[in-house]
């Protein structure tokens, strides 16, 4: 059997999508979901940040 790598390659019918023009739409609970996460996310960030930040200067105080 031999393959014709030159010819592009066609989806058999049983796998084409039934509604060519479906749209996946997001809910507004997933919406509110992801915007909650990055929430946490830049919180949770800044908050290492800021604890590394103020860490560092209370061991150089007292190293001093």
């Amino acid at each position: 059997m031999s393959i014709d790598t030159n010819s592009p390659y066609k989806v058999p019918q049983e796998y084409q999508p039934k509604n060519k023009d479906f749209e996946p739409k997001t809910k507004p609970t997933s919406v509110i979901m992801i915007i909650l996460g990055a929430i946490l996310v830049i919180a949770l960030i800044a908050a290492i940040i800021a604890g590394g930040i103020f860490g560092i200067s209370k061991i150089i105080e007292n190293i001093h």
